[in-house]
C-alpha cells in the first residue's frame, strides 16, 4: 500500500488562462481570444490578452513551483500558437517557446507534463464548425503528431484533453464558454467528435515507446434531493451526463443511453467502426473534482428533466464561484475509478479552492488539509493513487468568471505582474519539506 508520503505533488496551468501574448510571434487567434471580445460574456469584462504573462515569465513561475517543493509542472499547449490556422504551416516560434519551457523545467529538475488541448481551439477551425465538424478529428490528429515529433523526446507524461464535459457542455450546449454555441445538436456532434479525437490522439502518442498517456476528466458528486423515485432517476441522469458520458465510451461500454436517453441523439453522428475506434486503454486517469450537486426532478427542463438545488438553498458553505466546497468527492471518485480497473494508475490532476480577493487564506489551507485526509482514505483502500496536481499556481483568467475567483497559491498584481506567495504556498512549502522526512 502506498503511503501519503510517497505521493508526488505538482501544479497545473492552462495556456489560455496564463500565457497572454495572444497575438505575438505568429500565434493565431483562439476561440477564447474572440469570445472575450463579446459583451457580457465575461463576468468582470476582462480578457486573457496578457493574463499572467506566462509567455514572458515562465522561468519565474517554474522557479516558484520548484521553491515550493513541487515536482511536476503540467502546462497546456496553445494549438493556435503551434498552428495559427489550426492546420497547415507550423509556427516555428511557437514550437521554440514550448521547447524553452520544457528545457527550463528539466534544468530545474521539475518534470514537465503536457496537456495537448485545454479548451482553446484555433478560431480558424471554429469558423469551419469546430468540434461539430467531423473534420476536426483529422486536424487534431495532425496537431498531436506535431507535438509528439517535437516534444516527446523530453516529455514522458501526456494528458490528451482536459475535461471534455465542461469544454463541450459549456461551449456547445449552454453557450457560456467559448465558442458560445448552444443546443442539443451542437452538443451531440461535438461530444462524439471530441471523444474520437481523444482516442486518436492517444494512439498517435503511443507510437513512441515509453510515453505515459492519459486524460483528465471532470467529476462532480451527484446526489438526489430526496429518496423519491423521480429525484433518484433525475440524479442518475445527471450523473450519467457529468461522470460517465466522457468516460465509458473509452472503456468499451458505449454511451450511457439507458440512464441518459438524450445521448441517443449522438447516434446520428456515429459511423461504422467509431465505437471500436473510441476504445482506449489510457495509461492513467486524471481525476478533477471540486464540488457536489444535489439534483431534483424538474419535468419542465428540456432533455434532462432535472435541476440543481443551489448550495445557498441548502445552507452549505460555498466558494466565490458559488460552488459547494466539497472535498469528500476526492475519495469517492478515486474509489469509483478504481472499480473500473483496480490496477489503473490514478492522479488528481486538478483540485483547488476559489477565494475572493482578500478572503481569509486559512480557508484554502483547511481545504488542502482535508484533501490530504481524503487521499489517505483512498490509499487505505489500496487505490492506485500516484499524486496530486494543484489548480493552480498563480491567480489567473478563470474563463467566463474572469479574474474574480482566486484559485492560485500565488497572487498576481495585474498592474505590475508581480507574484507573491500566499499563506497557502508557505504552508505547502513547509508540508512538502517535512512530509519526505
Amino acid at each position: 500500500m502506498r503511503k501519503i508520503e510517497e505521493l508526488t505533488w505538482g501544479v497545473t496551468l492552462a495556456a489560455a488562462q496564463t500565457e497572454g501574448a495572444y497575438n505575438k510571434d505568429g500565434k493565431g487567434l483562439s476561440i477564447w481570444d474572440t469570445f472575450t471580445e463579446k459583451k457580457y460574456k465575461i463576468k468582470d469584462g476582462s480578457n486573457a490578452k496578457i493574463a499572467t504573462d506566462f509567455y514572458h515569465r515562465y522561468k519565474e513561475d517554474i522557479d516558484i513551483a520548484v521553491a515550493i517543493g513541487l515536482k511536476i509542472f503540467r502546462f497546456s499547449i496553445a494549438w493556435s500558437r503551434i498552428l495559427p490556422d489550426g492546420v497547415g504551416e507550423i509556427n516555428a516560434k511557437g514550437v521554440d517557446f514550448y521547447n524553452k519551457v520544457i528545457d527550463y523545467c528539466l534544468e530545474k529538475d521539475i518534470e514537465p507534463w503536457i496537456t495537448t488541448y485545454h479548451w482553446d481551439l484555433p478560431q480558424k477551425l471554429q469558423d469551419k464548425g469546430g468540434w461539430v465538424n467531423r473534420d476536426i478529428v483529422e486536424a487534431y490528429k495532425k496537431y498531436v503528431t506535431i507535438l509528439r515529433d517535437h516534444f516527446s523526446d523530453r516529455v514522458k507524461n501526456w494528458i490528451i484533453i482536459n475535461e471534455g464535459i465542461v469544454c463541450i457542455g459549456g461551449g456547445y450546449f449552454l453557450g457560456v464558454h467559448a465558442p458560445g454555441k448552444r443546443g442539443i445538436r451542437n452538443f451531440s456532434a461535438a461530444t462524439h467528435h471530441l471523444l474520437l479525437a481523444q482516442a486518436t490522439g492517444f494512439k498517435v502518442l503511443k507510437q513512441v515507446d515509453n510515453l505515459c498517456v492519459g486524460t483528465a476528466v471532470s467529476c462532480t458528486k451527484i446526489e438526489p434531493f430526496s429518496k423519491s423515485k423521480k429525484d433518484v432517476k433525475a440524479a442518475k441522469r445527471i450523473d450519467a451526463l457529468m461522470n460517465r458520458l466522457f468516460i465509458e465510451p473509452h472503456l468499451g461500454m458505449g454511451y450511457p443511453e439507458s440512464d441518459l436517453p438524450l445521448v441517443k441523439r449522438i447516434q446520428k453522428y456515429v459511423k461504422d467502426g467509431d465505437m471500436d475506434q473510441m476504445k482506449t486503454d489510457f495509461d492513467f486517469w486524471g481525476i478533477q473534482t471540486y464540488t457536489r450537486e444535489v439534483i431534483r426532478a424538474a419535468w419542465y427542463i428540456p432533455y434532462l428533466g432535472a435541476m440543481q438545488v443551489k448550495p445557498k438553498n441548502r445552507n452549505v458553505a460555498t466558494s466565490i464561484m458559488g460552488w459547494e466546497t466539497y472535498t469528500k468527492g476526492i475519495s469517492y471518485f478515486l474509489k469509483r475509478f478504481a472499480n473500473y480497473d483496480h490496477n489503473k494508475s490514478l492522479w488528481l490532476t486538478e483540485c483547488g479552492m476559489a477565494l475572493a480577493k482578500n478572503e481569509d487564506e486559512e480557508k484554502r489551507i483547511e481545504y488542502y488539509t482535508e484533501i490530504i485526509d481524503e487521499m489517505k482514505l483512498a490509499l487505505n483502500d489500496n487505490v492506485n493513487l500516484k499524486g496530486i496536481l494543484l489548480w493552480t499556481l498563480v491567480d489567473n483568467f478563470e474563463w467566463a468568471e474572469g479574474y474574480v475567483p482566486k484559485f492560485g497559491i500565488v497572487s498576481l498584481n495585474h498592474k505590475t505582474l508581480e507574484r507573491k506567495l500566499k499563506k497557502t504556498a508557505i504552508w505547502l512549502t513547509t508540508y512538502l519539506s517535512n512530509v519526505k522526512l
